[in-house]
């Protein structure tokens, strides 16, 4: 929870930052880059969009909790519901985080941002797929092995937006 408000606080305060070159500029260059408007609505993407990836943060612990917890039960039952969940979950998440546009300091953290999205998506799918062949009795061992090596990669992608976002 602390590298959460580490986050949104490196976003403000990059946002700040920003705010001290603008000077005074007449109405008509209000909306051009540099403009005190232009960084007042940059800075509300930057700081919006920190606290989307907060939100979005807890769901998936809630997901990736849930799916350990069925993982060391050998629920496949309870693995296939989380499964769906994270599915569904990373979808909503990609789709809100492709609304903001973010300030180019935090450009390539909203790039690996999505990147994890779509990597723990697909381990969602793949978990899914085995949860229903475990369920079945037809194995699903190839699909949790795949599931594993996309968290992992997601994982990696996470640790890049955090460094990239100044969190770490």
């Amino acid at each position: 929870m602390k590298k959460y408000v580490y986050f949104i606080l490196f976003i403000l305060l990059i946002s700040v930052d920003g705010w001290g070159f603008a000077g005074s500029q007449n109405v008509e260059n209000a909306s051009q880059p540099g403009s005190p408007l232009s960084t007042i609505q940059s800075t509300y993407q930057d700081i919006a969009w920190g606290t989307n990836v907060q939100k979005n943060l807890k769901i998936l612990k809630t997901d990736l909790d849930g799916i350990s917890g069925a993982v060391n039960n050998s629920d496949y039952v309870t693995l296939a519901v989380y499964a769906r969940q994270t599915v569904n979950d990373t979808q909503n998440a990609i789709q809100e985080n492709d609304q903001y546009t973010v300030s180019p300091k935090l450009q390539d953290a909203q790039n690996e941002w999505r990147m994890a999205l779509l990597d723990y998506n697909s381990a969602g799918q793949f978990l899914l797929k085995g949860a229903n062949e475990a369920k079945n009795g037809t194995g699903g061992a190839e699909y949790f092995q795949k599931a594993n090596v996309s968290s992992n990669s997601g994982t990696d992608h996470l640790k890049r937006a955090s460094e990239l976002a100044g969190t770490t």
